[in-house]
Formats: structure tokens, C-alpha cells, sequence
């Protein structure tokens, strides 16, 4: 990381073969790991190097559609914190940016312009048990209306790097299409530092 984040000091030949070093063998190493907050700054930092032009981009859009964003969140988890309270669930819920990189990819993959990818951030919901997750997902889609093909249950069946959660895709306000991530703490911890976590968390 440090490497990455200190290469505008280098020529720009030496800065994109380990832009490319660091996309081929670092960021499928942290991904294997679990380490997906260290994947998402390398995958970030190799985005800058080897597509600059893409990445000032998306970082001008993404901070002047900030506010709006955050409002569009608010408006998504009011009802649900209000269903929620009246199961007794306790909960830490917020919404975040998907990452440079990965929003880049979505550009790519669906040949679409920035302000035409709607899931431009998860919002991820935390709670204390594994049962708690089962009854948060019954309580979304009463309040919103799931896309059924992109369900994935990655609590029944975890990544190869130890990676649970629940994903849903729901149909938010206006129209949009909103992914919701649902998990306990102790998979949240998995989930951004990988394998260190169990260590960590015990």
C-alpha cells in the first residue's frame, strides 16, 4: 500500500509495472485473505495509475453527488430502522460508496456513463446474532421490494476466504435499484480484515 501510494515520485514507466504488479499478484492476494478493505485501496490506487483520466472522474462525480447520495440513503433506511425498532432489533446501519474501481468496472462491464449506474453504494446493516440477519431480511423486503435473482446467501454458504453476509437488491425510492448487505459484527470484522479478524475478534 504504501509502495502504491508513493509512486507519483517515479517515473511513469516504473509506476505502472507496479501498478500492474499490484493488480495481478496484491489485490487477488488481499481478496483471497478476506482483506477487502486492503483490496479496495490497492484495486483504487491501481486505477489512478494505469486509468488517471477514469479515476479524476469518478472522484469529481462522486464527491458533487455526495449530498445527494446521503439524502437517497436516509430516505431508504428511515422505514426500515422504524420496522426494525419494532422487532426489538438493535442496529448499526449506514450506506457507503462502492469504490472507485469497482464503480469503474460497472462503467466497463455495462457500457454505461457514470450518472447511469444506479448502485453506486451498499448499505450495509449490522447486527448481533445470525438469526437477527434472517429476521432483518424478512423486515426489508416487507418494507421494499426484492430482485430475486440477486439474492446471495454468503452466511449459509461463505466465500473460499471466510467472507459472510447477505446480499439483497432491492427496488429502492424512484425507482432505483439498491443492494443491502446484512451481517453480524463479529462478520463484519471478517469481511475488512480477513483472517486476522477471528484472531482479533476473539
Amino acid at each position: 500500500i504504501h509502495n502504491m501510494q508513493t509512486l507519483e515520485f517515479m517515473p511513469n514507466l516504473k509506476q505502472r509495472k507496479i501498478a500492474r504488479e499490484t493488480s495481478d499478484l496484491y489485490v487477488p492476494l488481499a481478496n483471497r485473505l478476506g482483506m477487502a478493505s486492503v483490496k479496495w485501496e490497492l484495486e483504487d490506487l491501481v486505477l489512478k495509475i494505469l486509468h488517471k483520466k477514469s479515476h479524476i472522474e469518478i472522484d469529481s462525480k462522486l464527491k458533487s453527488t455526495n449530498r445527494q447520495r446521503k439524502k437517497y440513503i436516509n430516505q431508504i433506511i428511515v422505514p426500515v430502522q422504524e420496522e426494525m425498532k419494532s422487532y426489538e432489533i438493535s442496529a448499526d446501519i449506514y450506506g457507503r460508496p462502492k469504490s472507485h474501481s469497482s464503480i469503474y468496472r460497472k462503467m466497463i462491464a455495462r457500457g454505461k456513463t457514470f450518472e447511469e449506474i444506479y448502485d453506486l453504494f451498499a448499505i450495509r446493516i449490522i447486527v448481533e446474532k445470525v438469526e437477527q440477519c434472517y429476521l432483518t431480511l424478512g423486515i426489508i423486503h416487507q418494507v421494499y421490494s426484492p430482485i430475486q435473482e440477486r439474492f446471495k446467501d454468503f452466511i449459509a454458504m461463505p466465500k473460499s476466504n471466510g467472507y459472510q453476509s447477505i446480499h439483497t437488491t432491492l427496488i429502492g425510492p424512484r425507482g432505483h435499484m439498491v443492494e443491502i448487505q446484512i451481517r453480524t459484527r463479529e462478520m463484519e470484522q471478517t469481511a475488512e480484515i480477513g483472517v486476522a479478524a477471528h484472531w482479533r475478534y476473539k
